[in-house]
Order: C-alpha cells, then structure tokens, then sequence
C-alpha cells in the first residue's frame, strides 16, 4: 500500500493552509469519488477551486469552474476534435497558476499532466500534485496512436507527481509496473458515506433484486436477467443508459415484474436502498478491460444500506464479499449457480456484517491515508 511516511511528505498532512486545495477533473454528471474528496476536505475547513470540463461529450456542455462548490464562472463548449483537448490543457494550466494553492490534484493523468506543466511554469510558490488516479483500463481507445499518447501521459504523471492514489491494489500493481514508485503510493477503493448510518435488521427477500447505475451492454445486466429470470418476483431498477431499451424489452417479454426510476438525486436512492429487502445486482462482464480495475461505488452502497449484493468474480471486492459472507459472487452466472447461491446464503444477522463492512470502507476513514 505504500510507505506511511512517504504519504505523509508527499500527502496534505504537513503542507500549511497558505492556499485552497486545486482541483481538474474531466467529470461525468453522476457523484464520484472526488466529489466525496472534495466534500471531505471542506469538512476539514480546506477551501477548494475546481475546474471541470465535459468527459464523454463538449456539444451542448460547459466547463465549469467552482468555488467550494459554488460555479463562479462556465464556458460553453462545442465539439472540436482534439483542439477541445488543446483548450481544457490550456485553461487548466491558466487557473492552476492563478489559484496559488497549496495542493493540486487531478482526477487522471490528463488533468494531473497539466497540472505538472502548471508547476513547472510557476517561479516561486510550487504545490504538492495529487494524482488521483480514480480509474485504469487497458486500450482505453480504439486507436492505437491515441493508446500510445494515452500511455506516454500516465507514465509522466506517474514519475512525477509527489503522491498517487489507486483504487485498488490491481492498479497500483499495474502502475508499480508502468514506473510508479510505490512508496508514493497509497490505495483508496471507492467507498460510500452515509448521513444517517444505521444498521437495523430488516428481512432479506431472496426475490426481490434492484439495480442502481447505468445501463449499459458493459454493466452485463441484461445477460444477468435473463439467465436468472425464474428467480425474480420482482425488479426494481433506478438508473438508465444505452441499454435500457433492450433490458426492459426482456423484462416485458419474458414477464419480469419491474419497475424503473429513470433520475432519482443520489440521496433518494440511498435512502430507497435503506428500506429495500432483497439483493443488488452489480453484475460485471468479463470482456471489458476496465471492469478488473475497477471499484464500483455502488456495491460498497448496497452493502453499507443493508443490501447484500449479486456479482461476478471480476472486480477487486469480490474477494471482500465472498470472504466476509456480503452476497453472492458468481463465476458463471447461470441459473443453476445462482440459484444454489441464493438457497445457501444465510442472510441472519446482515446488519452485523454490514456495520462491520461500513466501518471500513466509508469513505471518511479511506480519505484518510491521503495524508490529511
């Protein structure tokens, strides 16, 4: 996991409050994990400035830059090609040398590269950069000259930044590989933060199921319905994607009772999962790269809400799951598998385990190996 000490000098912990804490970011429109960080810190009287650009599309979108969460000012976008890339590099580097903070962190290697050439133009006040690498994947374009660039980023951001953080130990292992010096290296998986944390019985219905997230053909959950269809008396999904189509043609051909919140604020899905009585699918495929890499927000939620959870052996915490008896992890995914998984779980007591599982991976106790 990295050296304690080197954290510490290359972390927030011993940087004095002289300035706000910078943050770039490429951001999607769900909370993620560096929205938490970000709140934590706030929490922890650090005033913050962040600069957020389009991560999947600039038509029709806006950067935004904030102020401990308020907008102070936004730019709208338009599709430009590779010359968006050229702007958000440019505005970065631009607001970075103007907030004169103390800490500065990228949420990719995007971000952390610009922020890097942002100290390096700096004359005097030099910050600590935060790589927070939030996720890795493989080939994450289909062009092979992208893939290259892509890879040339994340080895200098790796050399270069003063602390690294990962969200589980495959990718630190996969950086560790790519040049990362481990003992600025620490792991933070993607954890979950509760406003009322409470951890009362409730019963665990081995019929009911629900999905929170996005639909999509890589999250698996079509294939997933339909091999366990004769097991579910009723579905709950809230989310949408480019899949939802498709998954709930299935759900009304093959008579699948369901039920589907499209937009719900997070808070209201935490607090749905809290009352629900059954299990949460997370089911993750085993054809896309990122999936080995990742740690998904949205088992730690189910199981902190009391919710035990159905998923393939992939991602990471599978291992924690199946160790700490949190749900079933599934290597084929079949009817018969599943439906012996379901008759052997004893759900007795999940409250118990759930406490004990929320103890460690909420997400203020994770935040603090970064060193604040």
């Amino acid at each position: 996991m990295g050296s304690k000490t080197n954290v510490r000098a290359a972390g927030i912990r011993d940087v004095k409050a002289a300035g706000p804490v910078f943050i770039a970011n490429h951001a999607s429109v769900m909370p993620g994990p560096l929205d938490h960080f970000e709140s934590y810190l706030w929490r922890h009287d650090r005033d913050t400035v962040r600069i957020d650009h389009p991560l999947d599309s600039y038509e029709g979108n806006s950067s935004v830059l904030r102020r401990n969460g308020k907008p102070v000012r936004a730019w709208k976008r338009h599709d430009r090609g590779p010359l968006g890339l050229f702007w958000d590099f440019a505005h970065t580097i631009t607001t970075a040398l103007r907030t004169k903070a103390s800490v500065a962190i990228g949420a990719n290697n995007f971000d952390t590269y610009s922020l890097l050439t942002a100290r390096r133009l700096r004359l005097a006040h030099k910050p600590r950069i935060i790589y927070y690498a939030i996720d890795y994947s493989e080939d994450r374009f289909r062009n092979p000259v992208m893939n290259w660039i892509y890879m040339r980023v994340e080895r200098s951001a790796l050399r270069r930044a003063d602390l690294v953080v990962s969200n589980t130990r495959r990718a630190e292992s996969r950086r560790v590989d790519l040049g990362l010096d481990q003992r600025k290296s620490v792991i933070v998986p993607n954890g979950v933060l509760l406003a009322r944390p409470e951890f009362a019985p409730k019963p665990i219905h081995k019929d009911r199921f629900i999905f929170v997230g996005s639909v999509t053909r890589e999250h698996g959950l079509y294939e997933l319905l339909a091999a366990i269809k004769p097991l579910i008396g009723s579905l709950t999904i809230i989310g949408r994607g480019d899949d939802s189509e498709r998954v709930l043609n299935l759900c009304e051909q093959q008579q699948i009772p369901y039920v589907v919140h499209s937009q719900w604020p997070h808070d209201a899905v935490l607090e749905y999962l809290r009352d629900f009585e059954g299990f949460g699918l997370a089911p993750y495929n085993r054809y896309s790269k990122w999936t080995y890499y990742c740690s998904p927000m949205k088992v730690s939620e189910y199981i902190s809400l009391g919710v035990p959870v159905i998923t393939s052996s992939v991602p990471e915490i599978a291992e924690t799951i199946k160790a700490e008896s949190l749900g079933i992890v599934y290597e084929r995914g079949d009817l018969e598998e599943i439906r012996a998984a379901l008759d052997d779980f004893d759900a007795t007591d999940f409250h118990v385990r759930a406490q004990k599982f929320y103890a460690a991976f909420n997400s203020d106790t994770l935040f603090e190996r970064v060193g604040l």
